[in-house]
């Protein structure tokens, strides 16, 4: 033990080695893991939406709670809430969308010939002339399909996955009837089955996880609403079909940072360009305001407690975790990061106070 102490090399090299044999064990010994990866992955995807719901209908609850005085008024009024807004979009949104989807996608080639067709005639022309002759249109409209078509198929079994798993259904409901009923308890009850010199600790780690997720949950979704609705009004104002589907991928597509609102707006900026470039030009006007007003008014007023992420960092963190858990990589991995770095920080602070108290005590006792 000494000398690693000494030698700082040795004792990396000693890691190293532990931690390559770890692995090798690990990596023999999958078997002894699968109960709980199967544990994991049935109780991952319900505990993952119900914490969404729950954050997201989370200001609701709490204002009929200071309303009425009484939480189980607050509770049963908030589940109404949340089975009719799952009805609407059963039985209402989804179908619309699904009619919108269907005919956006027959009309992939018209949209392509159309958007070309206009370029050459236009100043645009000299511009992008060698790249439109360069493309193969057949190919591009078949790119395009089977782009839209992969991601419509992701979804909807996604969705499929979701209402046809009985556990699912039945779980989430009651996950989420103890979580507004009892999830004020959850501090104190988790911080009694801690040793007493870190319950205080315990309690502040619960409430940083309370503050990260309803924060960033809850802010995200006003801004993405935000947006789905400014973009509808503006496609409609400008008369493009499908503005419905149009502005509700513009309002998904900006949970993802930085990437999201350039994918979200390049479907309609295309089905704009296909119809005449004066059209284009307003739709990229007006999708510019949009950001303008999401990014120095809307964010300010509604995520102003949410960790700022370094854009590098937050980049990385798309691109590893889409390419880990795809779209809902994507969606998670930022709310999970700040959730980690608040509780990081706080752990950090922590054991940083125990151990300047260890060293006030050491020099008093000396």
């Amino acid at each position: 033990m000494e000398f690693l102490k000494k030698s700082k090399i040795f004792a990396g090299l000693v890691i190293v080695c532990l931690l390559g044999i770890a692995v090798w064990i690990y990596s023999n010994i999958l078997f002894v893991f699968r109960p709980l990866e199967a544990i994991f992955s049935s109780v991952f995807l319900p505990v993952l939406i119900s914490i969404f719901i729950f954050y997201i209908f989370l200001p609701f609850f709490n204002w009929v709670k200071r309303r009425t005085k009484k939480k189980s008024i607050a509770l049963y009024a908030t589940l109404l809430l949340i089975v009719f807004a799952a009805y609407l979009i059963i039985q209402v949104i989804g179908p619309a969308l699904a009619y919108e989807m269907g005919r956006f996608i027959n009309q992939i080639p018209v949209i392509i010939n159309l958007v070309i067709d206009n370029i050459d005639h236009s100043y645009l022309e000299e511009l992008f002339g060698p790249f439109i002759d360069s493309i193969d249109i057949s190919q591009a409209s078949n790119f395009a399909l089977q782009f839209i078509t992969g991601a419509t198929n992701s979804l909807t079994s996604l969705i499929s996955i979701v209402s046809h798993s009985a556990i699912v259904l039945f779980t989430i409901p009651l996950l989420l009837v103890y979580m507004f009923k009892d999830g004020e308890k959850v501090p104190d009850f988790l911080a009694n089955k801690t040793p007493k010199k870190y319950q205080g600790l315990m309690r502040q780690l619960c409430s940083d996880f309370h503050q990260a997720a309803s924060a960033y949950i809850g802010g995200k979704l006003l801004v993405c609403s935000y947006v789905a609705v400014s973009s509808y009004l503006i496609f409609s104002l400008l008369g493009l079909q499908n503005a419905l589907l149009l502005g509700l991928i513009c309002g998904v597509l900006d949970i993802i940072p930085y990437f999201g609102p350039f994918i979200g707006a390049a479907p309609a900026f295309l089905f704009a360009l296909s119809l005449d470039i004066r059209t284009a030009i307003l739709l990229v006007v007006g999708i510019t305001i949009i950001q303008l007003g999401e990014s120095y008014l809307v964010s300010p007023l509604v995520m102003n407690k949410v960790l700022h992420i370094h854009p590098i960092i937050a980049v990385f963190l798309l691109l590893i975790a889409g390419n880990l858990l795809g779209f809902v990589g994507m969606i998670v991995a930022l709310p999970v990061y700040s959730i980690i770095m608040a509780m990081s920080g706080t752990l950090l602070r922590f054991f940083q106070e125990r151990k300047l108290e260890r060293s006030v005590i050491d020099k008093e006792s000396l």
